[in-house]
């Protein structure tokens, strides 16, 4: 039995994909949701863009690492933290409307987000806050 399950282990290792950038590592930084006693994110939207383009979500604030997904305008987004500088913001989205991600509501104690929801940092300028 330990033979069999050090050759899944091994193989789910080998399956995992070799870009696939590992938080907290390389300039990776989770987004953290603040526990300041009112709602942790702001609701926003992705600024409007030229046609034809998106706007880059980066896994830590810089530009320097490689982009991990591209948001339209008009997507929306939660805004939950603000890099040191304020060129970049932490935030979570979602690609279906109806999925909660969970960010409107305070919480106890500052944590990353580990939601269902999608996260990740974009240059501070790309969006627009409607509330909070």
């Amino acid at each position: 039995m330990l033979k069999t399950s050090s050759l899944v282990l091994m193989a789910s290792l080998v399956a995992a994909p070799v870009s696939a950038q590992p938080r907290y590592s390389g300039g990776n930084e989770p987004v953290t949701l603040s526990a300041t006693g009112t709602d942790p994110c702001s609701y926003g939207v992705i600024a409007d863009q030229p046609p034809e383009s998106a706007v880059g979500v980066y896994p830590g604030y810089s530009t320097d690492l490689e982009i991990v997904d591209y948001l339209a305008a008009g997507n929306p987004v939660w805004v939950c933290e603000h890099s040191i500088d304020g060129s970049m913001v932490g935030i979570v989205y979602s690609m279906f409307p109806d999925i909660d991600c969970g960010v409107t509501t305070p919480v106890e104690t500052e944590t990353d987000y580990l939601g269902e929801c999608d996260s990740g940092w974009v240059e501070a300028v790309e969006v627009k806050l409607l509330a909070g």
